[in-house]
């Protein structure tokens, strides 16, 4: 997929027509669009969302997206129209999509109203030439771009630090199973449970015993619960994530007002070390539990430890274990028929019965090699048991550390609160206050999710015996035993679905995360590295001394949108992959990266690194930037391919402030309002 061209009329800033063009050679791939802050940068990177889902990202809704120009200049109760139109080639096919807005102008003032709902439309003409017009819009244009795709199409530099939070892992894994084609599966995995299998299972109590009707029912019932507890757990984890994304708001608030954006810089490094003390102590308890299912039995073995290897020592003094002559080597001498002084030993002679005495007392070569193994064993047993309760000790001296760390962190974080809380800044205050309750609220909902994992797991174990109960009662008619097989049948084959869902998700987490390393390594400057653990998290690790792999808490936000951006761009770059390989089971495809201020929170040297590696995000990139963000570095690793620039030309009203104009800022008596010249004007 390719931008070619968007079309603006009456979009928040952009008054009348206005065009951009983009480039879509392989070679000058990169678009710039240059503007100051206000100039309308972020309305063009939600003109996209608004023209393809209907909505933006504005903090102030829909409501605002009419151009007040336009809208001043339409009497009360006339109608002014919005309109954007986005032209892009797909597989062969030139797209267009657009949508349409029409507002009815209400009093004297400013304000307008929505007539009904924006229109999309979708049009296209594909390889052969043939125009055509989707009879579905919307459902086509998430099958282009899937709406839950779009924030790593279309994104904001400033934020995309947020996805390496721990609250974005199900964000990445919804990219991971979107974009690679893994809901397919799932709808599959879905289908065969609540349907499928729901109607054979119906089907097969019509025709089942008593026994297993009752079985039958109980599964349903069973599975109905864990349904319900599943939806239940989903829906704290989305209220949960979604109150993450508002704590997060409010942090990045703070982080604005000079008078605590040090107190809030401190409990954002607070939270980020209490999150990873939890790490180690839930690591330092896997250890432990693992150590103690190997070993812990040496704990109760120390009088039977004993008492073993005196038994086996005594046995060894009379000679009984292991035996002074082996079995082995007495069978010879019967077999050959003559003893070791020469004695013949014929049958029934006293002298081959002295020996077969001996041969019932020898010890065979398996007893004699467990002898020799228990002894060693037992040898080592009481060192393993000090060693065990070294470790246990150390764990234990560690775990009283880290907690005693959590309670010195929760009191500063307290403090912390407090002092925020009663901060004689009124909204500091009511940030602070809206914290706290969401605070709560999260924790609520973290209870509901750990009380319905925990159903869930109660509900699998009552399902495999309920299971197994089924497999020992027996068909009592020939049309049970073909509906009883039919049910079978269904359930085997939604646990494959299942199992090659799981498999092609971890397949994909591992692949992605060497890439992220791969990216992530390459600009860093750090002997960092990264990579998705198996929650889906993006994590950064470093290898100490000694000790070994240890995640970096203190991350700088320059670190964090170094990786949030290496793995939008492995995400591109992987999914691309996908589409190219033939016969491959995944979907992918190839899209373009539309970013917004890439370079905000950015120091020199990261710039200039991020810089480098831009032309390599996609096969087509598109960069909106101040110019204070546009380096002179960043200009010298990106003007080689760079095919198409322009400049926003912001219209200012005029106020009792500074009133000369620049290259990008003009004053104006009228609304404000923003022109799109080509060319890029800073130089």
């Amino acid at each position: 997929m390719r931008i070619k061209r968007l079309l603006l009329r009456n979009f928040r800033q952009f008054y009348g027509d206005c065009v951009l063009e983009f480039e879509v050679d392989d070679q000058t791939r990169i678009t710039v669009i240059h503007g100051e802050n206000g100039a309308g940068k972020t309305s063009l990177l939600n003109a996209f969302k608004w023209v393809l889902y209907g909505h933006t990202d504005f903090d102030t809704g829909e409501q605002t997206i009419l151009n007040e120009l336009v809208l001043s200049q339409t009497k009360p109760g006339e109608i002014a129209e919005l309109f954007l139109e986005l032209e892009f080639e797909h597989e062969g096919a030139v797209y267009t999509v657009s949508r349409k807005q029409e507002y009815r102008r209400v009093g004297e003032g400013l304000e307008a109203e929505a007539i009904g709902k924006s229109v999309p439309s979708v049009t296209w003409v594909d390889a052969s030439g043939k125009f055509q017009r989707s009879q579905n819009p919307s459902s086509q244009i998430n099958q282009l771009i899937p709406e839950k795709m779009h924030s790593y199409f279309f994104f904001n530099g400033e934020r995309i630090e947020k996805l390496a939070n721990v609250s974005a892992a199900g964000e990445i894994r919804d990219a991971i199973r979107t974009l690679m084609g893994l809901e397919i599966v799932e709808r599959a995995s879905d289908h065969l449970g609540r349907l499928v299998i729901k109607d054979l299972r119906k089907e097969a109590s019509e025709t089942a015993s008593s026994d297993y009707r009752e079985l039958l029912s109980r599964q349903e019932k069973a599975v109905d619960e864990r349904r319900r507890h599943e939806e239940a757990r989903d829906t704290a984890e989305a209220n949960r994530v979604g109150y993450q994304n508002e704590i997060d708001a409010i942090n990045a608030a703070y982080e604005g007002i000079a008078d605590v954006k040090a107190k809030a810089e401190q409990r954002r490094s607070l939270e980020n070390e209490n999150q990873s003390v939890k790490d180690d102590l839930e690591e330092l308890r896997q250890a432990r539990m693992e150590a103690i299912a190997q070993t812990g039995a040496l704990a109760f073995l120390k009088d039977s430890i004993t008492s073993v290897s005196e038994k086996l020592e005594d046995c060894r003094r009379r000679g009984e274990l292991p035996y002074k002559i082996r079995r082995t080597f007495v069978d010879d001498l019967l077999h050959e028929g003559t003893c070791i002084c020469g004695s013949e030993l014929a049958e029934g002679t006293a002298q081959r019965k002295a020996v077969e005495a001996y041969r019932d007392r020898a010890t065979g070569e398996d007893l004699e090699a467990a002898f020799t193994e228990t002894v060693s064993n037992l040898r080592a047993m009481p060192r393993e048991r000090e060693r065990l309760y070294k470790q246990i000790t150390a764990w234990s001296a560690k775990e009283a550390e880290l907690k005693q760390r959590l309670k010195e962190i929760s009191q500063a974080l307290d403090e912390i609160s407090s002092t925020l809380g009663s901060s004689e800044i009124e909204d500091v205050k009511r940030l602070e206050e809206r914290r706290t309750e969401l605070g709560r609220l999260q924790a609520d909902e973290q209870l509901k999710i750990a009380k319905a994992s925990d159903a869930i797991k109660q509900y699998d174990e009552e399902l495999a015996g309920i299971r197994k109960e089924i497999e020992k009662v027996k068909s009592k008619s020939e049309k049970e035993d073909v509906a009883r097989r039919r049910l079978e049948f269904a359930e085997d084959c939604k646990s494959l679905v299942d199992g090659l869902h799981e498999a092609l998700a971890e397949e994909t987490r591992k692949r992605l995360s060497e890439r992220v390393n791969e990216t992530f390594q390459s600009i860093l400057r750090k002997d960092f590295y990264a990579e998705i653990d198996p929650d889906y998290t993006l994590k950064i690790f470093k290898d100490l001394p000694g000790i070994g792999k240890q995640p970096v808490s203190e991350k700088s936000t320059g670190e964090n949108q170094v990786i949030s951006l290496s793995f939008i761009a492995s995400l591109v770059s992987l999914a691309k992959e996908r589409k190219q390989a033939k016969g491959s089971f995944f979907k992918g495809g190839v899209f373009p990266i539309i970013m917004d201020s890439p370079f905000g929170a950015l120091d020199r040297e990261y710039r200039e690194k991020i810089a480098e590696h831009i032309p390599q995000l996609a096969d087509q990139v598109v960069i909106f930037a101040s110019n204070s963000q546009w380096s002179k570095e960043v200009d010298g690793k990106c003007r080689p391919y760079i095919g198409k620039e322009y400049s926003l030309v912001y219209h200012a009203p005029k106020s009792t402030g500074r009133e000369e104009n620049n290259s990008y800022v003009k004053r104006t008596d009228g609304p404000e309002f923003t022109k799109i010249e080509e060319g890029y004007l800073g130089r």
